[in-house]
């Protein structure tokens, strides 16, 4: 396995977070691991970025240039990052927020409504984590469990916010697995996952 992984958003919307636990998860698993924050000077509107390098062998390159996954939290992420990524690769748009559909017929898009289903569950706080439940269900690189588990020591002392992570980390993945297998989804390169 070699995943290179890119997450995009503005501040404030959890994409470090989230970059992190996928770091951290593969870390115990015994994985190979890159994490590359990256910010602006803003504190929170500013455009956010973080790559994730997720494999089995010794990583020889800090930056990603060519992921084979994305997410997409806002519409910059999405014009930045949607050419970017490998032919064949995963892209989960937080449909939420970004009105704009792909053009690219050469890879797997996943249009989730994470900010509606955030809010579905008391919060759109966490709209990361469906975005993160998402993209586990279709770029398998860590278990949940081992997200789950890191984020219990995270959010130690945080045990409601922490319940409510874990239930949006579900729903995401999910509704993703229950959206993917449903007949309109079955071409799979090109699949524009509703």
């Amino acid at each position: 396995m070699h995943e290179e992984i890119t997450l995009g958003g503005f501040g404030g919307q959890g994409v470090l977070f989230i970059g992190r636990l996928l770091a951290e998860a593969a870390f115990r698993e015994g994985h190979e691991v890159v994490c590359m924050p990256s910010y602006g000077a803003e504190k929170r509107g500013g455009t956010v970025w973080c790559d994730v390098t997720v494999s089995e062998e010794a990583i020889g390159a800090l930056f990603i240039t060519r992921p084979t996954a994305v997410v997409a939290m806002n519409p910059a992420s999405l014009s930045k990052l949607e050419a970017a990524i490998k032919p064949g690769g995963q892209l989960v748009v937080n449909r939420s927020l970004v009105p704009d559909k792909v053009k690219r017929a050469d890879i797997c898009t996943i249009y989730v409504p994470a900010n509606d289903m955030a809010a579905e569950l008391g919060d759109d706080s966490v709209s990361n984590m469906v975005i993160l439940g998402s993209l586990l269900a279709v770029c398998p690189v860590v278990a949940a469990s081992s997200i789950t588990a890191v984020m219990g020591e995270l959010l130690a002392g945080k045990q409601e916010r922490l319940a409510l992570n874990e239930k949006a980390l579900g729903a995401g993945y999910d509704w993703t697995k229950k959206n993917l297998a449903s007949p309109e989804s079955k071409s799979k390169e090109g699949a524009h996952v509703q």
